[in-house]
């Protein structure tokens, strides 16, 4: 049974290599799509607010890994059922996250789905309150279509989570990205 498990590993990882040798190299590229932030703090109610995103990423790619660094920026609005104890109902969230992100890519032929998880910082920072930087974990799946040797164009799904420290409240951001962008080799 030992030697089995090696060997079912070595299949996997040569049958989803053999079409990455394409996409070896370095690839800039940006996004845009949509962020669904669900923030939450003890007994206080926050409706789920759906905003604009945008962003860059750059990455060195070798086979079937890839490590990326990628930036993006959402503005949301805070939107509470229930704000007797902490007044940020209709304020501005300034959302942006940097952060190192690994990619496991499963090249088949011009398509190369991918898992992805990674850690970054998130910086929270809510109008005319505070403002809040600290790292955080996310994790989601992708879908990358070669165009040709040195563009593709992709779409990405992940979940981001993070707690913040505003006015001695902690608050977790729980969000939500979909995006799609494109990204050229080199």
């Amino acid at each position: 049974m030992k030697r089995i498990c090696p060997v079912v590993i070595f299949l996997i990882l040569f049958l989803t290599a053999a079409n990455a040798f394409a996409q070896i190299g370095i690839y800039i590229g940006g996004f845009a799509g949509y962020s669904a932030q669900k923030p939450s703090v003890e007994n206080v109610q926050f409706s789920t607010d759906t905003t604009f995103l945008y962003g860059l990423r750059g990455g060195i790619r070798f086979l079937m890994l890839a490590l990326e660094v990628s930036y993006f920026r959402a503005m949301h609005n805070i939107a509470m059922a229930d704000f007797l104890t902490i007044d940020w109902n209709g304020r501005i969230n300034d959302y942006s996250y940097i952060g190192l992100n690994l990619k496991y890519v499963f090249s088949l032929a011009i398509f190369h789905p991918y898992l992805t998880a990674g850690y970054g910082y998130y910086t929270v920072d809510i109008e005319n309150i505070a403002k809040d930087k600290e790292g955080g974990l996310n994790f989601g799946a992708g879908l990358e279509i070669s165009l040709g040797k040195r563009i593709s164009i992709l779409a990405e799904g992940k979940y981001h989570h993070v707690t913040v420290d505003i006015q001695k409240i902690n608050l977790g951001l729980g969000n939500f990205t979909v995006c799609g962008g494109l990204n050229i080799y080199f």
